[in-house]
């Protein structure tokens, strides 16, 4: 049984491995985020100024959230190889390679989770710089209980490796998802429109529209549909936000995805819109307007779809 749990932080923010140690801290877990994660405790100054320090969209949904608490943060490495964690988790294995290099001796015998949330669709360490860097080497745990989480997975084997790969996904604070109030929803689209061609169509803004996270929030609960795309990868905040506020995620090409990379289980027609162009989304939502028993069906079936993809249930 998991009890206690060591969690490598890195400095900089990072969706996949910051929504699982909320997830992991609400559970209850006895976690040591070493070194402390600051921009995720509330009243940090990173949060009231994420916009300042360059925090992707203005650090809004995952940070500032979680009480202060009490962390015993001293003697980790004693602590680690005295066998007092039941659990060790890397946040971003592209960046704590060398970190894993120095702690390996002491990881032997513990199940051991790196986390790989990049945009990059490669399995650690397939890269130039790597390879020239640390050479080709294996992970050096050898106790079979080692599993890679990869956020833009596409299927690969994990050819000489000693880790089982398993796909991985954002998510999202169980607290942000709100119910459906069909009578508030007075606007078509949500303000902010990350597609172009969209946004140029109908008016939107395409950069941060806004600085508080409630107005954006409550700018998608009062629309019937939010615009959202692929970015550096698949994978996007955006998709559950929306999602959690109460609007129908309209995805462009969807379609397109790999079958095995995150965003998992959204499907056209389904809990979502898939759409080619502004031209092909314009007949979609024309059609969902004239048939509100159609659409009422895809925006609960939106809100379950979320409600899988919690930090609570990521940490599960």
């Amino acid at each position: 049984m998991i009890s206690r749990v060591l969690f490598l932080t890195e400095s900089r923010e990072d969706y996949l491995a910051d929504s699982l140690l909320h997830g992991l801290i609400s559970l209850g877990l006895d976690v040591v985020d070493y070194p402390r994660k600051h921009v995720l405790y509330a009243g940090h100054q990173d949060c009231c100024a994420s916009p300042q320090l360059g925090v992707r969209g203005h650090g809004f949904t995952l940070y500032g959230l979680l009480p202060d608490r009490f962390v015993d943060r001293s003697f980790v490495i004693q602590r680690l190889e005295a066998g007092w964690f039941d659990l060790v988790v890397l946040g971003q294995i592209w960046r704590q390679w060398g970190q894993l290099l120095d702690l390996a001796p002491f990881l032997q015998t513990l199940p051991v989770v790196f986390l790989d949330g990049d945009d990059d669709t490669r399995l650690f360490h397939r890269s130039g710089t790597r390879l020239r860097r640390y050479g080709w080497q294996p992970f050096p745990i050898r106790s079979g209980r080692c599993f890679y989480f990869k956020r833009e997975w596409q299927g690969q084997f994990s050819q000489g490796r000693r880790c089982r790969v398993l796909p991985a996904s954002f998510s999202i604070p169980a607290d942000k998802i709100r119910p459906i109030r069909l009578e508030n929803k007075q606007q078509l689209l949500a303000s902010h429109c990350v597609d172009p061609e969209v946004a140029q169509a109908c008016g939107l803004q395409t950069s941060y529209a806004f600085a508080s996270e409630e107005d954006y929030y409550d700018d998608l609960a009062a629309s019937r549909f939010a615009v959202t795309t692929k970015r550096g990868g698949w994978d996007c905040l955006r998709h559950y936000e929306i999602a959690a506020a109460g609007a129908l995620p309209c995805i462009r090409q969807l379609e397109t995805k790999p079958k095995d990379s995150a965003p998992h289980g959204l499907h056209d027609g389904v809990n979502c819109l898939s759409y080619q162009n502004w031209s092909d989304l314009q007949v979609k939502l024309d059609f969902l307007n004239s048939n509100p028993i159609k659409y009422q069906r895809l925006l609960q079936s939106s809100s379950e779809w979320v409600r899988r993809f919690t930090t609570t249930a990521a940490a599960q």
